[in-house]
């Protein structure tokens, strides 16, 4: 913004003393506001973190300009008719978009399944199937990774894609008895898959859960996931590859380590503070408020440190709000997060949380005090739906898709600015 000069003021004094005495009140109380408002600019100024990148005073990146509102497509979209559940999308590099979600075969195996689309998410075909069990196999997260720059996968026509899913072995009593986080390797486009290696295994009672993959600069492999402390404490943890997932660092935390909270179900999406300057923003489910709500970190640094926990959505008392993912447009600032919540329901649901609930969905940007500013919720799925993703779209627009009682199903979601063409 520019400089503008402060206006010429001429004061005329009265001769009544009454407005004499009037007017040198209102001339105080001016100038003890203009104190306060400089002094409270200052504190701002200094009590920022000096590792935060700086914002440059001609930036033509007007985020006061972007609008936060989301418009919810009235028909349903991606619709699967074989019962399942978990769904998360994948773009590749030729412009496909993987979907991978869990299916149940009638003798009780779950199928850990791949579709393919090649339009833009307007329709997907069965593609393939990455493993299948008698035992707790779901959460499955698909990453695509670079060509091999050492020629590795030479027999490969396309780059390889990874698959990490919680992989349980469960006792006679049909109780976890140990708890994998496995990682499996297909290297012709999602169709067929094998063992890559075990990313983190550790035996029961406390669990592991809900893998979520991304490619950090340099080609590194971070891979964030869920882990019991307690029944009452759960940790975000990274752990990381540089070798495309053949092996693994030992895992460290990220959130709730020095809390007794349950974190979890986190989405990682890097978009930008202003041009040029990436960052990272995470969002999860926690237990601050003894039900789940939505908290958010920030990243300055590809992942390797988060800066302080900022409210995402905080439903009202006794209510749920979990299960967030998060996507940037395709204009590179724009957000999309998506979560379920049992806000609207009437508290008679048997089964409980998180039953029961619907899918709600907000815009937003990240601003320049490094802090979310997010719309008003919309409604993307109805009662009882759940375990929501979102993947952003060649038009700028996204697509959310769910669980929605047992059959996989999306909306598309647009903006002002992708709709008012």
């Amino acid at each position: 913004m520019p400089f503008l000069p402060w206006p010429k003021i001429v004061f005329k004094f009265p001769r009544n003393p009454l407005s004499l005495l009037w007017c040198l009140l209102t001339t105080i109380s001016l100038t003890v506001i203009l104190a306060r408002s400089d002094s409270s600019s200052t504190c701002r100024s200094t009590n920022q973190n000096t590792s935060t990148p700086s914002l440059s005073t001609n930036s033509n990146f007007n985020m006061d300009a972007l609008a936060h509102d989301l418009h919810v497509a009235p028909n349903e979209h991606f619709v699967h008719d074989v019962p399942g559940t978990y769904p998360r999308l994948c773009r590749l590099a030729d412009g496909s978009i993987l979907a991978g979600f869990t299916t149940f075969e009638p003798d009780g195996q779950r199928v850990l399944t791949v579709a393919r689309s090649t339009d833009d998410a307007k329709s997907f075909d069965p593609h393939g199937e990455v493993a299948r069990s008698a035992g707790d196999c779901d959460n499955m997260f698909l990453l695509q990774l670079p060509p091999s720059p050492d020629g590795d996968d030479s027999e490969a026509t396309d780059p390889p894609i990874l698959a990490a899913f919680r992989n349980h072995d469960l006792d006679d009593e049909g109780n976890p008895s140990w708890f994998r986080i496995t990682v499996c390797r297909s290297t012709d486009g999602g169709r067929s898959w094998s063992f890559l290696s075990q990313a983190f295994e550790k035996p029961a009672p406390y669990g592991l859960w809900e893998p979520f993959l991304r490619l950090a600069r340099g080609g590194e492999v971070q891979l964030y996931f869920s882990q019991e402390v307690d029944e009452d404490d759960q940790d975000t943890m990274v752990i990381r590859s540089t070798d495309g997932g053949e092996t693994w660092s030992a895992p460290s935390c990220v959130t709730g380590g020095e809390e007794t909270l349950r974190d979890g179900m986190v989405g990682v999406v890097e978009t930008q503070l202003e041009p040029g300057v990436p960052a990272l923003v995470m969002v999860l489910e926690t237990t601050r408020l003894t039900t789940y709500s939505i908290e958010a970190v920030v990243s300055f640094d590809d992942g390797e440190t988060f800066g302080d926990r900022q409210v995402v959505y905080a439903p009202e008392e006794g209510k749920n709000a979990g299960g967030p993912q998060i996507a940037v447009l395709h204009d590179g600032h724009t957000l999309v997060i998506v979560f379920m919540t049992d806000e609207d329901g009437d508290g008679d649901v048997e089964a409980g949380w998180p039953q029961g609930g619907k899918i709600k969905a907000m815009g937003g940007t990240l601003q320049e005090d490094r802090r979310l500013a997010l719309g008003a919720p919309v409604v993307v799925g109805e009662t009882a739906s759940s375990w929501p993703a979102i993947i952003a779209l060649s038009d700028n627009s996204a697509l959310a898709v769910f669980d929605a009682m047992g059959i996989i199903t999306g909306r598309l979601l647009t903006t002002p600015a992708s709709y008012a063409d």
